[in-house]
């Protein structure tokens, strides 16, 4: 006789109840030692509002700011998610207290001013090159930040769906929304960002960006600059030639007009693949399209003895066949105007520094997606760009424990949240002591972690010049 087949069924459970101390977010205690002991936080105290705008029983701003740059650390979508950290036995040892309440917090934003703003995206650059020299110190060799620095600006639409946000408007795409301008290095720290209404034009913002970016830099510092062809226009072309950077920005032809100066253009040099083209081509069997570079002078209108280089790219699309309908194969051209000495560098080397641009795009995502800068908690401009400006403070501290974790491929915030942040742990007082007891093999991460976010005894980022 067959045997009846056997059925899968999970363990059932009794459920008891326990005195017991739990917290689901154990990494934040490391988050909170490790940027409070560094000279990070006294700049950061010093950006906020002052402790008489604020309810006397919030325990200061720089406790609120913790809290709402842990609340964004933790992955928090608006300030009612806060109630997820009320009664939490490690946040009330730590925070020395309870949580605030949304309210409190919301109040706490609304309480900025501009005057607050620019100290907090001041401090945003501040910290950002802050941590490049402390990462020049515990990195290996190959993987240190360079000497130079790089500034990428880029522009993006926040789409709201409230229609009584103070700011929203509607965008050329006819989205109705907020807009945003943020700068970010070649290691993806924030060095300021600025929220405005939704229908500002992209690039109008950039000069107090570019400024504040390279501010307390020396003129002959090495320092480059990349964006697309909205900054292409007086203000921030001038600011950089004034600060002495070095910049590639793609050329806007309504400013410039380079599609009708590439009649001068006498010769087009090949571009050069490489190796690993070649290779990353082979396996997705494709065929490298052919381009070409040249190049020739421009003079701006508002600065006619300048000769800027406009460096154009051009690629050949081959002809499509359409049904019965043959399109012929034409040159599709792209230009940047540069300021880089072509006697030094070569046309595609000035070409292929512009391309790595577009890794701003994907700090972008990552501020609306990781930290979800797609929906903003309150009603007043001001406030939300608080809230902004924390939400990057927030993206420094998680990126920079991402490059110190795996300098030579950072992971993003989702993946970091798991490994460092969502950790389980139990609270417990021994000896007079507060001991949070994890799991080992989170324990041996977090210790492996600790020492690579400390900074030397003496505050060298600081006292370097980067202040």
């Amino acid at each position: 006789m067959a045997k009846r087949a056997q059925t899968f069924r999970p363990t059932i459970f009794k459920l008891m109840q326990t005195e017991d101390k739990y917290t689901a977010a154990s990494g934040l205690a490391t988050i909170m030692e490790v940027f409070d002991d560094s000279p990070l936080a006294k700049g950061f105290k010093e950006a906020l509002p002052k402790r008489s705008t604020l309810n006397g029983r919030s325990g200061g701003s720089y406790r609120l700011g913790l809290i709402q740059v842990n609340s964004i650390i933790y992955g928090h979508d608006a300030l009612e998610d806060l109630e997820e950290f009320r009664g939490d036995p490690l946040l009330e040892e730590a925070l020395r207290g309870e949580v605030s309440t949304p309210k409190t917090l919301g109040d706490f934003l609304r309480s900025f001013e501009s005057e607050h703003i620019e100290k907090m995206n001041g401090y945003l650059s501040r910290m950002s090159r802050s941590i490049r020299a402390q990462l020049c110190e515990v990195l290996p060799k190959e993987y240190r930040p360079k000497k130079e620095l790089v500034i990428d600006i880029d522009s993006t639409s926040h789409v709201q769906h409230g229609k009584k946000m103070e700011g929203c408007e509607y965008n050329y795409k006819s989205e109705w929304g907020l807009f945003s301008e943020v700068a970010f290095d070649d290691m993806g720290l924030c060095h300021g960002m600025r929220l405005a209404p939704g229908n500002t034009k992209p690039g109008t913002g950039s000069v107090g960006l570019i400024e504040q970016s390279f501010s307390g830099m020396k003129f002959r510092d090495e320092k480059y600059f990349r964006a697309d062809s909205a900054y292409c226009w007086k203000e921030p072309l001038s600011t950089l030639i004034r600060l002495g950077v070095t910049f590639a920005v793609g050329a806007n032809d309504a400013t410039t007009r380079w599609r009708d100066g590439m009649s001068e253009i006498t010769s087009w040099v090949e571009w050069k693949y490489s190796v690993a083209d070649y290779e990353k081509a082979a396996k997705r069997n494709r065929t490298l399209p052919k381009m070409e570079l040249g190049r020739f002078y421009w003079s701006p209108p508002w600065a006619e003895s300048l000769r800027l280089p406009i460096v154009v790219k051009r690629t050949w699309k081959e002809p499509e066949q359409y049904g019965m309908l043959e399109l012929p194969g034409e040159w599709k051209y792209h230009a940047v105007v540069t300021n880089f000495n072509l006697f030094h560098r070569s046309l595609q080397e000035v070409m292929e520094f512009y391309q790595k641009r577009g890794n701003a795009e994907r700090y972008i995502r990552e501020e609306k997606y990781g930290y979800d800068l797609k929906h903003f908690p309150c009603l007043k401009l001001m406030a939300n760009e608080a809230y902004a400006n924390l939400v990057m403070v927030a993206h420094n501290i998680l990126r920079w424990v991402a490059i110190v974790e795996r300098p030579h491929k950072p992971h993003f915030s989702k993946k970091l949240r798991r490994r460092y942040i969502y950790i389980p742990g139990r609270v417990i007082k021994h000896a007079r002591q507060l001991v949070l007891k994890i799991p080992v093999r989170y324990y041996e991460e977090v210790m492996r972690l600790k020492p690579g976010l400390r900074f030397n005894p003496t505050p060298s980022a600081f006292a370097s010049g980067y202040a």
